[in-house]
């Protein structure tokens, strides 16, 4: 597929970056006191550059009179702790990931906002970053490097950015979409050779598996389909094998999306944009994937102005999106950001992608959870969401799925939406339910 640079506006004056040590790089030329950083999330993580950071944050922050802002999205590992507060300020997406640990324990201040404003906000400087770390492939012979499994909102941070540092690894494949980058465009590079982060599948748990059934008996062939990483997610693909020509146009994807491909359940064939190309702004997995993912132009990386994008969305007429909740009330609003009064979770892109199914053609918004959470003692369809915090409106309402059914809460009243909704919860909690709206 065609590919992308990022055109930067602030200009290196060299046109080669200047190098630093791969072993312990020195940043203290490269970060002033009070800077905002960003850096690639998940499996995109430069973590050479990162724990650099870590180790000289004193002095970096003057000791801490002068603390360093840290954007966060989806993190994956334990380059970060809540310690860091003396010189590190957290602030970002919410509790995606791993950084949901850091949300728990109250040092990140959360933005509660859709994944497709984000370039907007980056892109007028209501956002910015004085200091983008990148990791990259090794360039190719136009001297091109490639981020890797991750488009999303790097591209708008590197455009406007003061300092761009790459961490060029030979374990990044090259990649496709919005991704390329050229070393005219880097500030400072260190060269490395270590693995990635990984996020394996996991086992899906019964409940979960079942839940997955239940998602997949409505899935049609030739739906496009957007769906993350997590159980429910892994369970679904493997509930699919029996699909022919599916799409996939999503935020994020893992290892179990190859399975389908591989399988030729997944083709893309039916997709009016991108059509034979798998789509995603985010992708995490092992190295199964890294391997597939490498020089494979049915693989399209692309950034939030693609993948959430309305207008884009809006192409799709069987789109089909599958989102989760942290706990959904009686009329159909959905938490997904709150568990009790600790953000665990994030807005991320479920609004986009449940606005823009419902309005889809043949498409439909689904919500798909477990019934019960800490071992059946609580029920996630509750009366009332008591933190007031909602995700997603009951205007959006569309199917619901639990391992105990599916409620479909197109055109139904409040009455007929508690109705529906309580045959789908856990039968042990059924009864309470109904006395909390009586």
């Amino acid at each position: 597929m065609a590919s992308t640079t990022f055109e930067r506006r602030n200009k290196p004056t060299s046109d080669r970056p200047v190098p630093l040590d791969s072993v312990a790089p020195d940043l203290s030329g490269v970060i002033r006191p009070g800077d905002t950083l960003v850096w690639g999330q998940g499996a995109a993580e430069p973590i050479t550059l990162t724990h650099a950071l870590v180790a000289q944050r004193q002095e970096l922050s003057n000791n801490g009179q002068d603390r360093l802002s840290i954007f966060l999205g989806v993190l994956k590992g334990e380059t970060l702790k809540a310690e860091y507060v003396d010189t590190f300020r957290y602030f970002g997406l919410g509790g995606l990931g791993d950084t949901s640990k850091l949300s728990r324990q109250g040092v990140v201040e959360t933005m509660p906002i859709r994944l497709s404003t984000l370039p907007a906000l980056f892109n007028s400087g209501h956002l910015h970053a004085d200091v983008v770390f990148i990791q990259l492939s090794e360039p190719n012979a136009d001297g091109m490097c490639s981020t890797g499994l991750l488009a999303d909102f790097m591209r708008e941070t590197i455009r406007a950015a003061r300092t761009v540092v790459a961490e060029i690894n030979p374990h990044v494949p090259f990649t496709y979409g919005d991704t390329l980058v050229p070393l005219s465009d880097i500030d400072y590079v260190v060269h490395t050779d270590v693995p990635l982060l990984e996020w394996p599948a996991g086992t899906p748990s019964p409940e979960a598996s079942a839940v997955a059934r239940n998602v997949a008996e409505l899935i049609p062939d030739g739906a496009t389909l957007q769906l993350g990483i997590g159980a429910i997610p892994e369970a679904l693909c493997a509930a699919l094998t029996d699909r022919r020509d599916l799409g996939i146009h999503s935020g994020m994807i893992g290892d179990t999306v190859v399975d389908l491909i591989e399988a030729g359940v997944v083709t893309n064939a039916r997709k009016p944009i991108d059509t034979g190309v798998t789509t995603t702004g985010l992708a995490f997995g092992t190295e199964r994937l890294v391997k597939w993912a490498h020089q494979n132009k049915a693989l399209g990386v692309r950034s939030l102005e693609h993948t959430h994008s309305p207008a884009v969305l809006a192409q799709f007429p069987d789109l089909w999106a599958i989102n989760s909740a942290i706990e959904m009330d009686l009329t159909g609003q959905v938490n997904a950001e709150m568990m009790g009064d600790k953000y665990a979770g994030g807005v991320g892109g479920q609004v986009d992608f449940t606005q823009a199914a419902m309005s889809s053609e043949r498409g439909r918004s689904v919500i798909a959870f477990p019934a019960t959470a800490a071992k059946g003692k609580l029920s996630r369809i509750v009366s009332r969401i008591a933190t007031g915090i909602v995700t997603t409106p009951r205007s959006n309402a569309d199917l619901f799925v639990t391992e105990y059914g599916v409620a479909d809460l197109r055109a139904a009243t409040i009455e007929q939406r508690i109705e529906r909704l309580v045959a789908i919860a856990h039968p042990d909690h059924r009864d309470a339910l109904l006395r909390g709206v009586s």
